[in-house]
This record gives structure tokens, C-alpha cells and sequence, in this order.
């Protein structure tokens, strides 16, 4: 019987040669996987954990304010130790800019959606009024606070709604002005206002204090000076634009002439 030469390999050889090589090979692209795999749930992890400490944060500032609310109360309502909210947000300080950024960009992105949309069902909108109860309370401190936060927050919030009534302009929604401008930052005070002095103008009307008790009434009575207006006629606002374009007051009937 012949015998294989022992520096001849055999076919079984070669092929357990080639297995072992293939093996090895997958062995390196499964380690491969393994690390990109690690790396993506690490990431997505990382937003995770983000959001949540935001979001936990925004309902602890709304609640408490910036100033009583800290970074130990998040932690523990986001489920996470000091160390890790610092570890991504800095600071408290830093922590409370994001979260002004978070809360701008969606209370503006709701209602540009719906103004792009055609959305016109006033049902609609009074469902995302209660839905947005947490961003409303976060607003209500932060412009409670008279700091720079406060400030910044304001100023966000304006040249957000200022694109907003841009875009109701466009849309046919709401009537052009000749100072878009000044009546955005007008109706920007007038609804943080209202909602600053929320618990006295709800004992006026005879409701509940939370935002949803008085929304009826309150929205009724707003949108009839907004769509209807209040003055007989333009006497007023005439005058007044006199005196903003010569920095004169007009005579008054008292005035000698």
C-alpha cells in the first residue's frame, strides 16, 4: 500500500489548513463586530442617559426653580449618580442652558409644525397646551428668575417666535405688520405675563389655578382682543405713532393753542 510522503499534505490536511485559517479570519471580524457593537450601545447609552438628566432636570427646575433645585435631586430622579450629570453637562449652570435650549426648540417646533401643517383644529391645539404643561412651568421659573439665565431664556424665546410669526405671516394665519418686531416681543410679554400673575387672574375668573382650569376662559377673552381688537377706531394708534416719528407728543385739547 502507498504511503503519502510526510512533507506531502494532505487533501485532508489542506482542507483543515484552510478551515483553520477561515476560522481564524471570522474570529477577527467577529471581534470587530463586537467592538462596533459595543460602541454603538455605549452611544446610544450616552443619549440615553443625556435626555433623561435633562428631562429630569427640567421637571426638577420647573418644580423647585434653578436655584433650590440641585444637582443631586436630578441625579436621583434621573436615576444616575452627581458625578455622571456633571461628567456630561459640566455644571449646573450648564445644565439649566441646555435645558432652555431643549425646551425653546420644542415649544417652537409644536407650533411651526401645526402652522406649516394647516393645522387649524383649536382642539388640537389645546391637547398640546397639556402636554406641554411641564415646558409652561419650566418657563414660569426661569422667568421668574431675574438673572442672566432669565434674560438669556427671554431672548431665546423671542427670536423663536419672532420665526413663528414669520411664518403665521406667510401662512396667511395672522395679518402682516409694518413692525413685526415689537409686536412679537408685545405678545410675548403679554402671554408670560399672564401666565406669571396665572394664580390672580384665575381667582378674577373664578377658576382652578393650574394652566388647563383657566385656559377657556382666558383663551376666549384673548383671542377676542386678538382677532377683534379693542378700540373703536385708530385715534389712539395714531397718536402714538406721531410721537414714536417725531418724539413729539401731539397737542392735547387742554393745550393753549
Amino acid at each position: 500500500m502507498s504511503r503519502s510522503s510526510p512533507s506531502t499534505p494532505t487533501v485532508a490536511g489542506r482542507l483543515t489548513h484552510g478551515q483553520a485559517r477561515s476560522t481564524s479570519l471570522l474570529r477577527v471580524v467577529e471581534h470587530l463586530f463586537s467592538m462596533l457593537n459595543m460602541c454603538s450601545a455605549h452611544s446610544t447609552d450616552d443619549r440615553t442617559t443625556v435626555a433623561r438628566i435633562r428631562d429630569a432636570a427640567i421637571a426638577r427646575f420647573g418644580e423647585a426653580g434653578f436655584d433650590k433645585a440641585t444637582v443631586r435631586d436630578i441625579a436621583a430622579d434621573a436615576g444616575v449618580s452627581p458625578a455622571l450629570v456633571l461628567h456630561h453637562f459640566g455644571s449646573k449652570a450648564a445644565l439649566r442652558e441646555a435645558c432652555d435650549d431643549f425646551v425653546v426648540a420644542e415649544f417652537t417646533r409644536s407650533r411651526i409644525e401645526a402652522v406649516e401643517s394647516g393645522e387649524t383644529d383649536p382642539f388640537a391645539a389645546m391637547a398640546g397646551v397639556q402636554r406641554e404643561q411641564h415646558l409652561m412651568r419650566y418657563f414660569l421659573q426661569g422667568l421668574r428668575d431675574n438673572s442672566s439665565g432669565a434674560g438669556r431664556l427671554f431672548g431665546a424665546l423671542f427670536e423663536e417666535t419672532f420665526r413663528l410669526m414669520e411664518v403665521s405671516v406667510e401662512q396667511g394665519i395672522i395679518r402682516p405688520s409694518e413692525n413685526l418686531h415689537d409686536v412679537t416681543a408685545v405678545l410675548l410679554a403679554w402671554q408670560f405675563g399672564g401666565l406669571l400673575l396665572q394664580e390672580h387672574v384665575a381667582r378674577i375668573l373664578g377658576t382652578g389655578a393650574e394652566a388647563l382650569d383657566m385656559m377657556p376662559r382666558f383663551a376666549c377673552a384673548s383671542l377676542e382682543v386678538l382677532t377683534h381688537g379693542v378700540f373703536a377706531d385708530t385715534r389712539y394708534e395714531d397718536a402714538w405713532r406721531e410721537y414714536a416719528a417725531s418724539g413729539e407728543p401731539p397737542p392735547s385739547e387742554d393745550d393753549p393753542a
